[in-house]
């Protein structure tokens, strides 16, 4: 009686220990109240719509512009992410709009979900940009949770051209990879993924943006850390074939901003991309 009684308790702490894990994983922080930069000027937007998420952002006009570029930022972080990418893009000619996606900074929302649920702040941002710059090429930059929403926007908002940055293959790939114990990582992801259908009303196997990215049918550039410890060179081999897209390399990155990382293969790879894809044959040359 008394090993049964150990075993249940140790069952239980497990169980508990598993869904305070899973509850960590998709709980957004803090409601935040970001102050617009000094350095370039924006202008704050709300994004209102009946049952879904408010989503705040800045736009940066230009008059001039060739393009408008939309950003969005990674897991956990805000559009202040984006701010350094904004401003080397509103240099190169584009107008720019960068925005919270829903559980994070001073957007609504109350989870994080792993660019699915994000999926629909995307279309609502893109179809914002092509409101706010008519007639304008729209282009879409995103890294990780930021670049699986693109992804997941589609088909319903497209944009004409894609910079996506550590985006993950298949979310069972990418969080058997976080998990702390070597031995049977994918088991570990598996435990923790199978509350996904309780508490999101989707499964794992719904979140593989590798299946989506070939549908996309506009020019794509892939950026990658070398290092990256949750998005393995398999993982992003597997996106560049599914998509037919350019892939570009940022050796000894790991997860992190690849623009801080190494600025100026960043600004050539990112820059000229961006002028070929969006621009009109008179307005490339200023980029």
């Amino acid at each position: 009686m008394k090993l049964r009684a150990i075993l249940a308790a140790a069952i239980i702490g497990l169980c508990a220990a598993d869904w305070a894990a899973g509850t960590t994983l998709i709980a957004r922080g803090l409601r935040q109240n970001l102050t617009a930069p000094s350095e370039v000027p924006v202008e704050r937007v709300v994004l209102n719509q009946a049952g879904a998420p408010e989503l705040v952002g800045w736009v940066i006009g230009r008059k001039d512009s060739c393009g408008a570029i939309v950003l969005l930022h990674g897991r956990g972080a805000n559009r202040l992410a984006m701010l350094q990418r904004a401003k080397l893009l509103s240099d190169s000619g584009y107008s720019v709009a960068l925005f919270d996606l829903s559980g994070h900074g001073e957007s609504g929302g109350t989870v994080q979900g792993f660019g699915y649920f994000e999926g629909q702040d995307a279309v609502r941002i893109l179809t914002y940009a092509r409101q706010r710059f008519p007639g304008q090429k729209i282009g879409a930059v995103g890294s990780s949770l930021g670049a699986a929403a693109f992804v997941f926007a589609a088909p319903k908002a497209i944009a004409d051209a894609y910079v996506l940055e550590q985006l993950y293959a298949t979310l069972r790939e990418t969080t058997a990879r976080r998990m702390p114990f070597s031995m049977l990582r994918s088991l570990q992801a598996d435990v923790l993924l199978a509350q996904m259908p309780l508490r999101l009303g989707i499964s794992a196997d719904d979140v593989r943006p590798v299946g989506r990215l070939g549908k996309i049918g506009k020019p794509l550039l892939l950026l990658a850390g070398g290092e990256d410890p949750f998005i393995d060179h398999g993982q992003v081999m597997a996106l560049k074939k599914a998509a037919a897209s350019q892939l570009v390399w940022f050796n000894g990155a790991g997860h992190v901003d690849l623009l801080r990382h190494d600025q100026q293969r960043y600004r050539i790879s990112v820059v000229p991309f961006l002028a070929t894809n969006l621009c009109r044959t008179n307005a490339a040359g200023h980029v």
